[in-house]
């Protein structure tokens, strides 16, 4: 599977979502969730997904790297060949 520009945007467009989510959210101790228990409860579980989301932002760009070097040596090698 070749992980293309547009899958690295989309999955970039929703950790950004769900930061911008998160922020106003914010825990015990910041924002809305600082006098609703239930809303920091909520701005937690959204800064986790968060913190996954840009882990696994990172994993599909290292990929996308790695897959990128690898068409690119091959398309070298057989321009070279011709």
């Amino acid at each position: 599977m070749v992980i293309k520009r547009k899958t690295l945007i989309v999955t970039a467009a929703i950790v950004a979502g769900l930061f911008v989510i998160a922020a106003p959210l914010g825990d015990s101790h910041h924002g809305i969730g600082k006098h609703h228990h239930s809303v920091a409860v909520l701005g937690n579980t959204v800064f986790g997904a968060f913190l996954i989301g840009v882990v696994v932002l990172l994993l599909l760009s290292v990929v996308a790297l790695i897959q990128y070097a690898f068409r690119s040596r091959r398309t070298v090698g057989n321009s070279a060949s011709e």
